[in-house]
Parts: C-alpha cells; sequence; structure tokens
C-alpha cells in the first residue's frame, strides 16, 4: 500500500512543473505507443493466415486512425464515426463523393455499409393509395465532422491559444500575414489576371515573391508532378464606399456584427480566444482566435470551416487592414478540407469621404464533394471568391444607409415600415439559415421513381422555434441551370404580375402588391406585401406574403412567406414584430461560372409546417408533395424566362 501511494504521488509530482499543453502532450504521447503496440500485435495476427478476417481488419483501420488522431493531440472518445439519422460511417473509408453516398448499403464487406445496413441507410417511404415511392439517403458533406470531435477540437484550440507560447506563434504568424496581404492587395499583373469573378492569381508569380507563409502548408502547383488534393483558389475585387475605413474595422472585428452582416455567408463564427491587450474600441493590433464556417447561396454546395487568427492594424494615418490566416500549422487536423491562407481587406481613406476596400480572398480547399452542376460556380471564385464577399458588404452598407437617408423627417419613414424592414431582415436571415449545413440537423438526399429528375434534391427537417418557425416543419431545396441571364430571371421572379405564372399555389388568383418599400439604390431592392385574392371574389385575400427582394453584382435573392393578415395589420399599426413568426421560402440566382451572363444557377428552397415530421421521420404525402412544388416551379420558371426559339 505504501509502495504504491508513493509511486503515486511519484505520478503526480511529475505533471507540477508542466503546462498544460505540455501534460496534454506527454500523456498523447503516452497513449499513441501504447496503441502503436497493440496495432503492430493485431498486424502480425492478421498475417499469420492466408485469409484476412474482415473484424480484425477493421479494429486494425479504427485503432490505426485513433493513433493518428491521438498524434496530433485531440482526444476523441466515440472512436470518431459519423452520426447521421439512422446511418453513420466509419472515418478511415468516408465515401469518395457524393454519388458513392447513393449507393451506400449495396456492398456489405465494406465497414460502413454493414454499420449501416443495421439500421437501415435508406427511407422507403409510399404515398397512402398511390403508387408514389421515394427514396431519402444521407447528403454528407466531407467537410462535415462528427459533433464530440468538433467540440472536443475547440476546446482544445480555447485551452491553448491561452498559452504564452501559442499566443508568440499565432502573434508572428498574424504579423506575417497581414504584411503579405497589404502587398497582394495592390499588387497588379504578373500576380493578378482579370477574370469574370475579378482578378485571380499567379500562382508561380505568388510563390515567387511570396514563399510560404505557413512552413505547414504545401507550395502551390507550379509543377505537374504537384499532388495536393487541395486545390488553390484566390481572387480579388475592389469597391468604394462612402465610410470610415475604422467602422469596417469594427464590424469585422466584432463578432456579432460580423456575424449578422454578412450572414448570407457566415453560417457561424466562435471566438474561441482574444490575445491582444487593447482597450475596448481600439483595434489597432487587434488579435483573436476564432472557429468559422461558411455557407454558399446552395445547400448543394459544402460548407467550408477552419480555426483562424484574424488581426488587424493601422498601416498608415490612412490605411487600416484586416487579415485572416488558418492555423493549420498549430492546429493540425488529417479531415482538413479547407485552409485559409492570408485573406482579408485593405481600407484606405480617400477625399470625399469615400474610402477603398480592396478584398483578397485566398485559400486551399476540396471540391471533390461539390456536384456537378455547381462545379464551375464553385471553382470559377462565384461562391466564396472576393467578388461575393465584397459585393455583401456594399450591398448591407447601401441598404443601411438608405434606410438612414428614409429616417430623415422629409421623407417619412414611419415606424411601421421600420418594424417591417425588421421583420423581413429577419425573414432573410432564416432563409440564409435552412440554406447552410447544419451538424446536427443535415440534409437528406431525394429521389422519386415516377417525377422527373431535376439534379439533385434535398430535404432537412427544421425543429419548432428554429428560426421563428412555429411549428414541426420539412425543408426542401434543388439547384437548377436555366439558359438566359440572371438579371432576366430576378425581375421575372420579384415581379407580382409574373407570380401566378410560376407560383403553382397562386396559379389562377390575382396577386396584388399593396405595399413597398425601398432598402436599396438598384431597381427591384425592395421589401413589400403581396396579397393573393380570389379569382371569385376580387375583395377577399386568400392569403398574405412578405416578400423581399434585391440584387448584387454577385447574387441575386427572392424571398417570401406567408404572414398572417392580423400580424401585418399589428406591425403597420407600429405593433413589435419580434413575435411573428416567418417560414420563408424563395430563390438564390446565380452565374453558373462558366458561360458570363449567358447561364445561371437558380436554386429553390421551399418550406411548409409538418407536425408529423421529425430528424428521423419524413411523412411520404408531405416529400412527394414538395418535390411536385418544386419541379413544376422550375418547369414554370424556365418557361417564363427563356425564349423557346433560342433553347437550340
Amino acid at each position: 500500500m505504501g509502495s504504491n501511494g508513493e509511486e503515486k504521488k511519484d505520478g503526480n509530482d511529475e505533471y507540477q512543473d508542466m503546462s498544460i499543453v505540455e501534460i496534454i502532450d506527454y500523456c498523447t504521447n503516452a497513449r499513441y505507443e501504447e496503441i502503436e503496440r497493440e496495432l503492430e500485435e493485431m498486424k502480425s495476427y492478421i498475417g499469420g493466415g492466408s485469409g484476412v478476417q474482415s473484424e480484425v481488419q477493421r479494429e486494425v483501420n479504427r485503432i490505426s486512425w485513433k493513433a493518428e488522431a491521438l498524434q496530433i493531440g485531440c482526444i476523441l472518445t466515440k472512436h470518431c464515426s459519423i452520426l447521421i439519422p439512422k446511418i453513420s460511417f466509419h472515418r478511415m473509408d468516408p465515401p469518395e463523393g457524393i454519388n458513392n453516398l447513393s449507393d451506400s448499403g449495396r456492398d456489405n464487406n465494406d465497414q460502413g455499409n454493414r454499420m449501416a445496413s443495421s439500421s437501415s441507410s435508406t427511407y422507403n417511404v409510399q404515398t397512402s393509395g398511390s403508387s408514389h415511392e421515394s427514396e431519402i439517403k444521407p447528403f454528407w458533406s466531407r467537410t462535415e465532422v462528427g459533433m464530440d470531435f468538433e467540440r472536443d477540437r475547440n476546446l482544445f484550440v480555447s485551452v491553448s491559444v491561452g498559452t504564452e507560447a501559442f499566443k508568440i506563434k499565432i502573434l508572428d504568424l498574424a504579423i506575417t500575414a497581414m504584411n503579405e496581404l497589404a502587398n497582394m492587395a495592390i499588387e497588379n499583373e504578373p500576380l493578378w489576371h482579370p477574370c469574370i469573378a475579378g482578378r485571380i492569381l499567379n500562382c508561380a508569380e505568388y510563390i515567387k515573391k511570396f514563399g510560404q507563409v505557413d512552413s505547414h502548408f504545401p507550395v502551390l502547383p507550379n509543377a505537374e508532378t504537384y499532388t495536393n488534393p487541395l486545390q488553390t483558389e484566390a481572387s480579388r475585387e475592389t469597391r468604394f464606399l462612402a465610410v470610415q475605413p475604422v467602422h469596417i474595422v469594427e464590424l469585422l472585428m466584432n463578432n456579432d456584427q460580423y456575424s449578422h452582416v454578412l450572414s448570407n455567408m457566415v453560417s457561424k463564427a466562435k471566438v474561441l480566444g482574444v490575445l491582444s491587450t487593447q482597450a475596448q474600441g481600439d483595434y489597432n493590433g487587434a488579435l483573436q482566435v476564432m472557429a468559422v464556417k461558411f455557407h454558399a447561396s446552395s445547400p448543394l454546395v459544402p460548407n467550408r470551416k477552419c480555426y483562424l487568427a484574424r488581426y488587424s492594424r493601422r498601416l498608415n494615418n490612412n490605411a487600416w487592414g484586416v487579415v485572416d490566416v488558418s492555423l493549420q500549422s498549430l492546429f493540425p487536423n488529417p479531415l482538413t478540407r479547407y485552409r485559409r491562407r492570408p485573406s482579408g481587406c485593405l481600407i484606405e481613406r480617400f477625399r470625399d469621404g469615400l474610402c477603398k476596400v480592396t478584398w483578397v480572398e485566398h485559400c486551399e480547399v476540396d471540391n471533390s464533394s461539390v456536384p456537378e452542376v455547381c462545379r464551375y460556380f464553385v471553382t470559377s471564385g462565384h461562391a466564396y471568391g472576393a467578388k461575393q464577399w465584397l459585393s455583401t458588404l456594399v450591398r448591407q452598407h447601401e441598404r443601411l444607409t438608405h434606410i438612414r437617408v428614409r429616417r430623415d423627417p422629409k421623407l417619412q419613414l414611419s415606424t411601421e415600415e421600420a418594424n417591417l424592414l425588421i421583420l423581413a431582415d429577419q425573414m432573410m436571415r432564416n432563409f440564409w439559415r435552412n440554406m447552410s449545413f447544419l451538424r446536427k440537423n443535415r440534409w437528406m438526399l431525394v429521389s422519386l421513381s415516377d417525377a422527373e429528375n431535376i439534379h439533385k434534391v434535398i430535404i432537412r427537417f427544421v425543429k419548432e422555434k428554429e428560426g421563428r418557425c412555429p411549428g414541426p416543419a420539412l425543408v426542401m431545396a434543388a439547384t437548377i441551370r436555366i439558359p438566359t441571364s440572371a438579371r432576366r430571371i430576378f425581375n421575372f421572379l420579384q415581379d407580382e404580375n409574373s407570380r401566378s405564372k410560376w407560383d403553382i399555389l397562386s396559379h389562377g388568383h390575382v396577386v396584388q402588391q399593396t405595399r413597398s418599400i425601398s432598402n436599396g439604390c438598384v431597381p427591384g431592392n425592395h421589401v413589400s406585401i403581396l396579397e393573393v385574392k380570389s379569382p371569385e371574389d376580387p375583395d377577399r385575400t386568400v392569403k398574405t406574403l412578405l416578400q423581399e427582394s434585391f440584387s448584387t453584382s454577385a447574387c441575386s435573392y427572392v424571398t417570401f412567406a406567408p404572414v398572417e393578415a392580423s400580424s401585418i395589420n399589428m406591425i403597420l399599426n407600429g405593433g413589435d414584430s419580434d413575435n411573428v413568426p416567418v417560414m420563408p421560402s424563395g430563390f438564390s440566382i446565380l452565374p453558373d461560372g462558366l458561360t458570363g451572363d449567358e447561364v445561371s444557377l437558380v436554386t429553390i428552397i421551399f418550406q411548409i409546417l409538418d407536425s408529423a415530421a421529425s430528424p428521423m421521420c419524413f411523412p411520404a404525402h408531405s416529400v412527394y408533395s414538395m418535390y411536385k412544388v418544386i419541379t413544376e416551379t422550375a418547369k414554370a420558371i424556365t418557361a417564363g424566362v427563356v425564349d423557346p426559339y433560342n433553347m437550340g
């Protein structure tokens, strides 16, 4: 007893002079060596026989992956399997693409399929009294990881960035990244070449000029022997705004403002540590570590997420810089599908109250799981490029400026109009929330046997009160290609006079716009109230819709939600909009990235209430009804905007 107690005491004493990071490293290395010994014993056992036993082989794979995870300091407790409703895939053998997911369950010799077969990887539901049959399968993104894994890494990063050693490394990385950003923002050819999406990077010139800002990053491609699975994306865009530079800096460094104003691209942003010691409101030298997740304007496009350092600095009396840089070298992860190289903006004060904003986006990403219909939209930089970020910033600035001007007593922006704009803003943020990929509530792939297939259609459950949803609901989405310009499609969809041509729920009815509030300088950027009238009785309103439409240089949106007439009247009489439920449906309209303005991508998102729905159950009648609405809407829009004589 005494001996054991003394040994235990000595064991504890060996940690007393260690930092928390050193303790984690020490324990991790010890456990890693133990697992390596177990792994070698299993390999010897397998090698001893003429046939490899599948169960033992799978255990070797599991331990191999666990050893790799422990080697980078990650504490995993769930054997690193992804949890998806009614299916889980083992980390060692993830599907190679979305198409493979549709084949899950065909090969029971595979580890992932063995796990899936025990709990059914697909839902086969039938509509009562009909032959309509639908199949719902996991729509899984390779950029996502299990909830426990992400929570553990967030905790590990949060603890680590508080240590002095990590602070010094992160600050050094941020300063180097800021210097690179400042140079990339002002250099022209041969470093940057003009293109449709703004400017794209010459990778060979980049390496020649800057080398590697982070030694962990592989060298950018400049030879045929390059084998890095992550592809480089880089773009640059410049715009002028009538705003003080420090206000843009504050927007980007204040996490609440950043998440709200850029919510059409930012799914989630969490500050894990603040490393600077500046006073509150002083952003010169401010440095923070963040976990961020970005989404595109189509839910078919995988999210991008990473840990990054965000650093702001006053470069001179007339210029500020805000830069992001990935912390991959400090917190390596074998599952990484996205690395953010120095990206951000240079903000220069100009005369007449203007400032020049130059935005640079530079990253490495795995686009192998992007569906074919969205491939060029993503790889051309339209999805996550500098033009998309900067056009969002410009649009929000114009919107807020326009509202401030309308508040002038001479222009009479009333309280009820202000409340209506607030409700519309909440509707838009809920729409983007529905578009994003959620860890806890994943999109599922839908395929019906007797309906026309329009690329990929996906569906997910929305729980009650999520984004002001008044009850359990289902959201379905699809992205289609239409051979005409985005502006023509936008004008067609936002015009109340053409609504009955594409909205099958308004077909045969008269649609009237009863109120319109402009919220930008671009024609068509407005919030409106639409009333759908009965064809038999024009004085009877069948339903009331709140609609917001706006267009930027990079994308366009038309979003709407049914709202009770009593709620609209309450808001227009000065009531509070905070308790008004909204269930947005609508469209995002984007260039396809390949043909300029000749072909557009239109994402259709449709939402309905369904009290029988749950994360594990999608009622068959609802799935089929939503699918028919999506497909019929797609046909109607195409017929309404495409000249049949020019379709070829």
